[in-house]
């Protein structure tokens, strides 16, 4: 029969694919529109962050197109379930506690205030305060994403921490199941539910994966990135030329950095992992008599990474400058307590045992089946990458991020090993699993947090040589001093005049200036009268604020800080003890609840260089080592004040 005309001349639907990729665009001229015709509108922030978020969704979903990878409905349902489950531990583990947003804690909470601030003086004031940060150590990528939902919220330090639910961890998930299949793939897992059922909760529950999250920091939003560049190159062996895929990888590497410098330890010992495991197997493939599939392999890899290189530093340059220009391992050196022996001791105590057993399974696995390229990157990167970082400091809780791509790869892998053997000791093995989730739930994620410990584990079972630690832990986790710290705020705005200022000498965990700037968000009205305080070497400047300001806090006795040897606080404190009664008087002295005590002097004798050059004294051996810090500092604040 032959054709009508209609028929001749139907087009083809639109794809999903199109049909997405159009709405996007056409959110995009919405948005430039909306900022032509209202540039001051309070909604022109929230709406470019749901767009980014909404892309950045699209984004992940093409990644497992092209890395062939599709859930399926029952990937999809427990995908939808965990996520359910982990807004729930999300409100509960956010509500039973006090705790206020300090230091690293509040850094990205006062970057959104600052980014809807410039967004609202209008888009070019808003853009340029995200892209003129990336020359800064912490730029402000992140706050295009997390602005939605925040907003709907009451912008608080939780809500902020809870707000990553909703436009952090979607996309991560979505991604973290695709690489479960992804690995169950290259390892030919054939009981294929178990594999996806107990390596995606398995991964989903490392405390370490949370634990920034739940301090408001929205480091893991890098594992997006890091998640997609494994699911792009994990069995990808560069046999041809696939622009799209060297688009999103760039991409994804480009993003991974933005979103914290530290990434480039995971981004190099990676890529150098990856490589090296793709020369090994070419070398293999040229002794087996392909030669010319194995030199085009090498070929492809060597162009495509050096085009990556160079384009990644004409977009990066500002960030690349500075990192070539600045050294960190000398700036950071505080921070490094003691190399590669401690960091491995943190990676025993951070990971579990319990973590170690399900990788002993994937060992197990990979050696029956001669699958070794898998754990073999894994280590490799997270051997390179931990030498790396060492070099320069020794990782914190929320540091741990830039090796979980190596440990979700184990993970991975240990879980591919446990659900192949579940049919023997099967029961067993389910208990075994379902008390690790358990016991990862439990995990108290603390700023302290070195071992991962269940909140119960820490109270009833611990060294006695840990206990100063532990209380200090708990005073800091799940504060009991709100209402002292925010009665100290409220006396201090009484009582400084416009132009007057503050200076805050303990600097720690326990008590530090952003503790009382940050506990009333989303107020903040001792913001540009608490300066922030002098601690640690090579990073704080010597402290003019002190001698400017009308009031001085300390507290008594004076807080534990977790380096007393290279901390300078303690050494401020002590010499102004000794000659605060000749400057200052006592206004004011609060009990906070604790054993602590608050105590605020007001200055009565105006500075001079004598009272300078004593205090900068006491840091004679940090001013021959920093003169730019300390002496230079001082110097250029004596001219300027006439003294």
């Amino acid at each position: 029969m032959p054709k009508t005309l209609s028929s001749q001349q139907a087009k083809p639907a639109l794809s999903l694919w199109s049909k997405g990729g159009i709405g996007l665009g056409l959110g995009a001229l919405a948005l430039v529109v909306i900022g032509l015709v209202f540039p001051t509108g309070g909604a022109f922030f929230p709406l470019v962050s749901l767009w980014c978020s909404c892309v950045l969704f699209y984004g992940a979903l093409w990644v497992l197109r092209v890395a062939h990878v599709e859930l399926n409905f029952f990937h999809r349902a427990v995908l939808v379930g965990l996520w359910a489950a982990a807004v729930l531990y999300f409100y509960w583990a956010l509500g039973r506690r006090q705790f206020i947003y300090a230091w690293d804690y509040v850094n990205y909470i006062v970057k959104q205030y600052s980014a809807e601030t410039a967004f609202a003086q209008g888009p070019a004031a808003g853009f340029a305060y995200i892209f003129g940060s990336f020359a800064d150590d912490y730029t402000n990528f992140i706050t295009l994403f997390t602005e939605f939902p925040f907003c709907l919220t009451a912008r608080t330090g939780d809500s902020y921490a809870f707000a990553q639910v909703f436009c952090v961890l979607p996309t991560l998930m979505v991604l973290l199941a695709g690489l479960t299949v992804k690995i169950g793939q290259m390892l030919h897992v054939k009981n294929r539910f178990y594999h996806f059922l107990i390596g995606f909760s398995w991964v989903l529950t490392f405390p370490f994966l949370r634990m920034s999250a739940m301090l408001a920091q929205p480091d893991w939003f890098g594992l997006i990135f890091a998640f997609a560049i494994l699911l792009l190159t994990l069995d990808y062996r560069f046999e041809k030329l696939e622009p799209g895929r060297f688009a999103l990888i760039f991409l994804a590497t480009a993003a991974i950095i933005l979103t914290r410098r530290w990434y480039l330890y995971f981004v190099v010992g990676y890529y150098f992992s990856y490589a090296l495991l793709l020369f090994v197997s070419s070398g293999k493939l040229a002794k087996a008599g392909d030669k010319a599939l194995a030199l085009r392999r090498v070929r492809n890899l060597v162009l495509f990474g050096l085009c990556a290189m160079v384009a990644m530093v004409a977009l990066l340059w500002p960030m690349v400058s500075k990192i070539l220009a600045f050294d960190y391992s000398d700036r950071y050196s505080y921070y490094n307590v003691g190399g590669l022996v401690t960091e491995l001791y943190y990676h025993a105590m951070r990971t579990g045992l319990l973590n170690f057993v399900l990788i002993l399974f994937g060992f197990w696995l990979c050696f029956r089946r001669k699958l070794f390229a898998l754990p073999a990157l894994a280590l490799s990167e997270l051997a390179l990458s931990m030498v790396l970082f060492t070099r320069v400091q020794n990782s914190g809780s929320h540091q741990m991020l830039l090796y979980l791509p190596a440990y979700v790869i184990l993970f991975l892998v240990g879980a591919a090993g446990l659900a192949e053997s579940i049919d023997k000791f099967k029961v067993p093995k389910l208990c075994y699993w379902a008390f690790t989730l358990v016991f990862a739930v439990s995990v108290r994620c603390s700023p302290l947090t070195v071992m991962a410990l269940p909140e119960l584990v820490i109270h009833t079972i611990h060294p006695a040589s840990l206990t100063e630690y532990m209380h200090f832990d708990e005073l800091t986790y799940d504060r009991k001093d709100l209402s002292q710290i925010q009665a100290v705020t409220e006396w201090l705005t009484a009582h400084l005049g416009e132009g007057d200022t503050a200076y805050m000498i303990p600097d720690d965990m326990l008590y530090n200036p952003g503790h009382l700037r940050n506990c009333m968000l989303p107020e903040h009205p001792l913001d540009g009268k608490l300066p922030d305080s002098f601690s640690v070497p090579g990073t704080h400047t010597f402290p003019m604020g002190f001698f400017e300001a009308k009031y001085v806090i300390t507290a008594d006795p004076f807080p534990s800080t977790l380096a007393p040897d290279t901390e300078l606080g303690h050494r401020f404190n002590a010499k102004f003890i000794q000659l605060r009664d000749e400057t200052h008087t006592l206004a004011a002295t609060f009990d906070m609840g604790n054993g602590y005590t608050f105590s605020i002097w007001e200055r009565v004798e105006a500075p001079t260089r004598e009272e300078v050059e004593t205090y900068l004294h006491v840091f004679d051996a940090e001013n021959a080592q920093y003169p730019e810090m300390f002496s230079q500092v001082t110097e250029g604040w004596l001219a300027a004040h006439g003294l």
